[in-house]
């Protein structure tokens, strides 16, 4: 199981703190997935990546954060949200009571875009106070660790994959298709999110999830890290065997990383 704080008492807590000097903070959403996966997907696998990492690397692992920020997917009902800075301030107090304890060294396993401004808003105090602290968004990692595990969009194949893994029975597949983005006029083609293209161009926009989708899920076409991704692969065609696959080495990739990262040292700036 790992160290697992939530299942600790006190006492063993304590003997935890005396020798582990680093946290795992697993952060995701509670927000619609498109008509195939539960709400539960972001929280569920960064959860799910940061007990395994658990099993292998000597660091401590609080509860999930289970909500985020999300607004902008609220207009599908059982999305979840906190504003930005009520995160940040709540994430902040979690890593104060752990640095209390003795943890120098904070990893946050992040499952949704939406929690990256906050999870930046407390490291950026962490490091001015000498702690050292990071985040993975896992799926910037994972189509660099196999080109074929590109991610597509929201509640694509490689989500899918996962969720098939971690909460098989929860998986909807006969209702996964390609998704559609809509446009914003004849001329302006939603990207996924709030880029948008104009003329061959880019511009932002803050847009809810109906400006882009009808289903929930969408293409992202900002997600690729390479050329010729294919972006009319079904998350119909999700497997439990693509699922392991990505996490075993997703979750490799971090136990990894969590060896270098113990050997960061700041110091406190006044800046």
């Amino acid at each position: 199981m790992g160290k697992m704080l939530q299942y600790m008492t006190w006492e063993e807590a304590k003997e935890t703190f005396k020798g582990t000097k680093m946290a795992i903070i697993p952060t995701g959403s509670t927000e619609q997935h498109g008509p195939h996966l539960p709400l539960g997907t972001d929280f569920l696998v960064a959860d799910y990546f940061a007990k395994k990492v658990a099993e292998k690397a000597d660091v401590l692992v609080t509860p999930v954060v289970s909500v985020g920020f999300a607004h902008y997917h609220t207009c599908f009902e059982g999305t979840l949200s906190v504003n930005p800075e009520v995160l940040s301030s709540y994430i902040q107090g979690i890593v104060d009571s752990l640095i209390s304890y003795g943890i120098t060294h904070i990893l946050f396993i992040n499952g949704h875009g939406g929690n990256i401004e906050s999870l930046e808003s407390v490291c950026r105090n962490l490091r001015i106070r000498g702690i050292t602290a990071a985040y993975v968004n896992w799926w910037e990692v994972i189509g660099r660790l196999n080109k074929d595990w590109q991610g597509t969009g929201h509640g694509d194949i490689i989500e899918t994959s996962l969720m098939l893994l971690i909460s098989p029975e929860n998986v909807k597949l006969n209702r996964a298709a390609v998704p559609i983005n809509k446009k914003l006029t004849d001329k302006i083609q939603t990207l996924g999110g709030g880029p948008c293209e104009f003329k061959k161009g880019i511009v932002d926009f803050y847009l809810m999830m109906k400006d882009t989708t009808d289903t929930g899920d969408m293409l992202e076409y900002s997600l690729a890290v390479g050329a010729n991704v294919d972006y009319t692969i079904s998350a119909a065609s999700a497997s439990i065997e693509k699922g392991k696959e990505i996490a075993e080495a997703m979750v490799n990739y971090i136990v990894d990383f969590t060896e270098e990262f113990k050997k960061i040292k700041f110091k406190p700036t006044n800046l």
